[in-house]
């Protein structure tokens, strides 16, 4: 199986997550910048927000995601893949079963899928939402892993970030990472990365396995 993760992997929204939480962040008192916010990497957005503001209750965490994805969801419409994605997804599609694992709520990962056209394509779709912990925890791939009904060991993860690689490496899987998001010095704990999934083929994602 192939897992994907979503934001900076298909689709180019991470600078988008990082401005709206601090758009957020900052209407409710506290000052940062969409900088300052790159430090939660792929963290979930209820997560991050609690590192703010740490006396509000659960319900009001959940208005201020709301909030954040309200604005995501408007700046999203018409999106497009980033370059390479498409050419690596139809390369693999029909041959191993597909996931996507991410940090966003599913809401919104359903949205995008929506927006590319891709969606009946993926056999198992997990949001932040649908896990009780986020990445670096391998729980999300583990639970993805599990529906499409394979072992850990057999499933590749597409990632682009340093929480996203411990995730995947903790569930126990192999990872390619590519350097949409960060540099490729912020990756080295990746089984492959990749400047573009365009150059990404086959043989070289099955090496990764013969090597193990």
């Amino acid at each position: 199986a192939v897992i994907f993760d979503m934001d900076g992997v298909i689709v180019d929204t991470m600078d988008l997550h990082f401005e709206a939480g601090a758009n957020v962040i900052n209407a409710h008192g506290v000052k940062t910048s969409k900088e300052d916010l790159r430090v939660l990497d792929s963290t979930r957005s209820a997560d991050g927000f609690r590192k703010f503001f740490s006396s509000k209750s659960d319900k009001q965490i959940q208005g201020l995601v709301a909030e954040k994805y309200k604005w995501l969801f408007s700046k999203t419409r018409g999106i497009k893949p980033i370059p390479g994605f498409l050419e690596f997804f139809f390369l693999l599609k029909g041959k191993y079963k597909f996931a996507v694992v991410s940090s966003s709520v599913r809401s919104f990962v359903d949205h995008i899928m929506s927006e590319l056209g891709i969606s009946d394509s993926f056999k198992v779709v997990l949001g932040g939402d649908e896990i009780s912990k986020g990445k670096p925890d391998p729980e999300g791939y583990l639970l993805a892993a599990k529906k499409l009904g394979v072992k850990p060991k057999e499933c590749l993860v597409i990632e682009d970030s340093l929480y996203g690689i411990m995730s995947a490496k903790c569930a126990g899987m192999k990872v390619a990472a590519v350097t949409n998001t960060y540099d490729k010095s912020f990756l080295l704990d990746a089984d492959l990365v990749v400047d573009s999934l365009g150059g990404l083929t086959i043989g070289k994602c099955e090496a990764l396995f013969r090597d193990s």
